[in-house]
């Protein structure tokens, strides 16, 4: 078998170094071209890492603030829009005060007030159609729920179905701005509440979770570590920890100090109690935090000296949330849900069963779900249930629907101790110092007495008073508060009952007790005049609107009043939404200002010096002509050339 030999070729020492010189000259041409056709002045991060890194942070902060401007400018066309809008519905509410002005005069008939208040239902409208306003097909008075229209007819008025959040857009790092207005706010749409007037403060039990804890020093329960020191100062001290981080529930709380308790030979036990934490030492113990924290002081079981018998620890005050047992209501002694609520929002009314409901939000479902226009939720400060009346143009009452679940549940909008000043929508009761208030006729019209309201400050006070004249002449009356609303005036003995004016005083009809008598019972059951209203625009036109319509010479005047209290609130409003948006263009000028001074940083870093640039190009090209004129000359030598 033939053998071919393998072929070696020999480059001298001489060749390669011209060879690796051509290819440095060659690189630096061709980066030199790149950098000028890229008006870079480097193309890759290892050419300059420091001017790489520079250009790096240049970058991403240039898109921040390119992003936040954008924010910004998409923030501040909705102010401005929002501000706009304002600025209709104050010249709308200044014309409607107008009408309701020229109208008070008694010159004025009853048609030429019909007219006027088609003009009154014009401008209604018109105040609508702004609440539905978009701005990017966004409705701008919707809160965040921006997708719907806010104001829809309702029966009796106009209802508010948007959200109460504002909208917020992020202007600069960790700072967001509010950049709407909620229909709530300039519309006093949701402004008829029927706020929980009892505290039904749960009590604490195990699945009581620490974020629902007001805590002991009202700032909330956080986590910490505590530090327990059994027979403190003896030798034979122990101590042991308890990180109450990632806990859920205070009964997290009282199982981690329990098991740590014992990990360390103590016989000391925690517990829930109603109200608190409740520690059961085995020996002397202080209890403190392990460092600078305040876990023990938020749990109300931080003592000063050592303790040796059982320790009931400060209230953590826990509050009300959706999920909430009905059990654990007002102390614990839960709340009578068999009756339920009887719900009557102007010509609507439903009774509410929440039979039932085991938790809060079984309860605040089925009151969202009457489909009587009211929506319920949880207090701010978590110790009650509140009602909102969603349309404007009605009254909302809750009464009884047969046991105690609306007082129960402190949404009885009349009970004994509502003050009298906050009857008739917070016009109170006109009383008459000194004289007599009501005029009450018993027995069939046999025996008459009047009742002084003097000195009454609550519902309660009055009936008091009603049946302490009643006793007093003799007659066989009896004043309650009816379960289904309203102040009741029986005559026990089956005569008929009527209640008058007096010439001093218009109590009777304050308490809405110019009722007619029931045919069957004789009795006078009043109204419940304790109902809920909103104080908004639209609820303001809409009572002028019936006042016109009525020819009602005081509901003019009270709807005017409104009208003026309304314009001075969304004047403010306006003020507050103009400075909002004056803010932000100011905003977007710092931001545009600040973007453009980044860029020219950036382009400080990145960009050619051109004329150094081909300076550069054009030496490489001479480095490299002069370099492959020196190689070919080279390669043409020999040992003749060095014997010449």
């Amino acid at each position: 078998m033939a053998i071919t030999p393998i072929n070696l070729s020999r480059v001298t020492f001489q060749t390669s170094f011209a060879i690796d010189v051509l290819r440095a000259n060659q690189r630096e041409l061709f980066e030199s071209q790149v950098r000028i056709s890229t008006g870079r002045s480097f193309v890759t991060p290892s050419e300059d890492p420091e001017a790489a890194l520079a250009s790096f942070r240049y970058k991403n902060l240039f898109a921040r603030q390119t992003q936040l401007a954008e924010n910004i400018r998409a923030g501040g066309s909705m102010l401005q829009e929002a501000d706009n809008a304002v600025n209709d519905v104050n010249a709308l509410l200044i014309e409607a005060q107008t009408i309701a002005s020229q109208n008070l005069s008694n010159l004025v008939g009853a048609d030429e007030r019909a007219a006027e208040a088609e003009l009154i239902a014009a401008i209604r409208q018109q105040l609508v159609n702004v609440g539905n306003r978009t701005f990017n097909g966004k409705f701008i008075f919707a809160g965040r729920e921006t997708k719907d229209a806010p104001f829809i007819d309702a029966p009796g008025g106009v209802a508010y179905v948007g959200d109460v959040g504002d909208l917020h857009v992020r202007i600069a790092e960790g700072r967001l701005e509010s950049v709407n207005v909620p229909g709530n706010q300039l519309f006093g749409a949701l402004s008829g509440t029927v706020s929980g007037r009892i505290d039904l403060s749960p009590v604490l039990t195990a699945d009581t979770r620490l974020d629902a804890l007001g805590g002991a020093t009202g700032r909330g329960v956080e986590a910490g570590v505590l530090k327990f020191i059994e027979n403190p100062g003896a030798e034979d001290a122990l101590v042991f920890t308890v990180d109450v981080g990632g806990a859920d529930t205070i009964g997290d709380v009282a199982a981690r100090i329990n098991e740590a308790a014992a990990a360390a030979g103590s016989g000391l036990t925690a517990s829930v109690g109603q109200r608190g934490l409740q520690i059961s030492p085995d020996a002397p113990v202080t209890i403190t935090d392990l460092s600078s924290g305040s876990i023990a002081s938020a749990l109300g079981i931080r003592t000063a000296d050592p303790i040796t018998t059982p320790l009931s620890g400060s209230d953590l005050f826990p509050r009300i949330t959706r999920t909430t047992p009905i059990t654990a209501l007002g102390g614990g002694e839960g709340v009578d849900l068999a009756g339920g609520l009887r719900i009557v929002n102007g010509d609507l009314e439903v009774l509410v069963d929440v039979s039932e409901a085991e938790t809060v939000q079984d309860v605040i479902n089925a009151i969202n779900n009457a489909g009587v226009y009211v929506t319920a939720r949880i207090n701010d400060a978590g110790t009650a249930i509140d009602v909102y009346n969603q349309v404007s143009g009605t009254t909302l009452s809750i009464t009884e629907g047969g046991g105690s679940t609306a007082a129960d549940l402190g949404l009885r909008t009349m009970t004994l101790g509502t003050p009298l000043a906050q009857l008739n929508h917070g016009n109170g009761v006109d009383v008459a110092a000194g004289k007599p208030d009501l005029r009450i006729s018993a027995q069939d019209g046999a025996v008459s007495f009047e009742v002084s309201l003097d000195g009454a400050v609550t519902v309660g006070d009055a009936i008091d008073l009603i049946n302490a004249a009643a006793a007093d002449a003799g007659a066989t009356v009896r004043a309650s508060l009816a379960p289904g609303g309203g102040i009741l005036i029986e005559d026990t003995g089956g005569g008929t009952v009527s209640v008058g004016l007096t010439p001093f005083s218009n109590a009777a009809e304050d308490l809405g007790l110019l009722t007619t008598p029931d045919q069957d019972t004789g009795a006078v059951l009043g109204l419940d005049v304790g109902a809920a209203r909103a104080e908004g625009v639209l609820d303001a036109l809409i009572q002028l609107e019936r006042a016109l319509r009525g020819d009602d010479d005081q509901g003019i005047t009270d709807a005017g009043q409104r009208l003026e209290r309304i314009i001075e609130e969304v004047i403010r409003v306006h003020g507050v939404v103009g400075a909002r948006s004056a803010g932000m263009q100011s905003r977007l000028q710092q931001m545009e200002d600040a973007a453009i001074t980044t860029d020219t940083l950036l382009s400080g870093v990145e960009d050619l010096d051109f004329a150094e640039a081909i300076t550069k190009l054009e030496s490489a090209q001479t480095v490299l002509q002069a370099s492959l004129l020196t190689s070919s000359r080279l390669r043409d030598l020999s040992l003749l050339d060095y014997l010449r």
